[in-house]
């Protein structure tokens, strides 16, 4: 296999978290300010291929920034393993959201009210706390994954690159905040820096043998034994 770095990006801004927002009309400077971070990563030669998630807010920053680096890459692609964390409620899956109604309005084969929301012991604290993400970090025993399957999930799905048989390359993963600060604090051991900045990354460089992590002024090596 070549070399593959892979940076996971949160989204570009939105107005907020109630529901499947789109990128707000000023998301565009965040953006622009990732651009030439992402093609610094890459070598002579390397090609990239950009992923998101299911959400409009995700979508649209990896289609901004495949626009604006390599408009010939393979399309967007939603990534199952770059998704928010499985959260479960009443026998459907619920994305993270700052309204009990925007959480109750994802139903779409049963009836929920925001008050049977605010019933949910998890919910009821996830809701109120100051830090919704930080109550999920910390929360041992979610009706879902906690934040150490999370960051095993989605190093996984990075370490699964090794069986690459194409090039160097640099895959941009836009992904959300719940994701990349498990990767920090579950995955590579950090402090938890609380909300990374609209388009902040992670970058991880893998090959068969290692994976090493570069976030802000820190860097290191993945220990082994977490992948498995």
């Amino acid at each position: 296999m070549g070399r593959v770095t892979l940076s996971f990006l949160r989204h570009a801004k939105v107005p907020s978290h109630e529901g499947d927002m789109p990128l707000t009309d000023d998301a565009k400077a965040d953006i622009d300010r990732a651009v030439p971070r992402l093609r610094a990563l890459a070598g002579e030669g390397d090609r990239f291929l950009f992923f998101g998630t299911r959400t409009h807010r995700s979508r649209q920053t990896a289609e901004a920034l495949r626009a604006a680096i390599d408009p010939d890459a393979p399309a967007v692609e939603p990534a199952w393993g770059l998704r928010n964390p499985d959260l479960y409620l009443a026998g459907e899956r619920v994305e993270m959201m700052s309204k009990p109604e925007a959480i109750a309005g994802q139903f779409t084969k049963r009836p929920m009210t925001p008050e049977a929301v605010r019933a949910h012991p998890f919910f009821s604290g996830f809701l109120t706390a100051p830090d919704r993400i930080e109550y999920w970090l910390t929360h041992d025993t979610p009706p879902g994954e906690n934040a150490t399957a999370v960051a095993r999930r989605v190093l996984q799905f990075a370490h699964s690159f090794t069986a690459s048989v194409e090039g160097d390359m640099v895959v941009a993963c836009v992904s959300h905040s719940p994701v990349l600060r498990a990767i920090l604090v579950r995955g590579l051991g950090l402090s938890d820096p609380g909300e990374p900045e609209w388009v902040e990354a992670i970058d991880l460089t893998v090959s068969a043998t290692e994976m090493t992590y570069r976030f802000r002024d820190q860097d290191g090596a993945l220990r082994p034994d977490f992948l498995y």
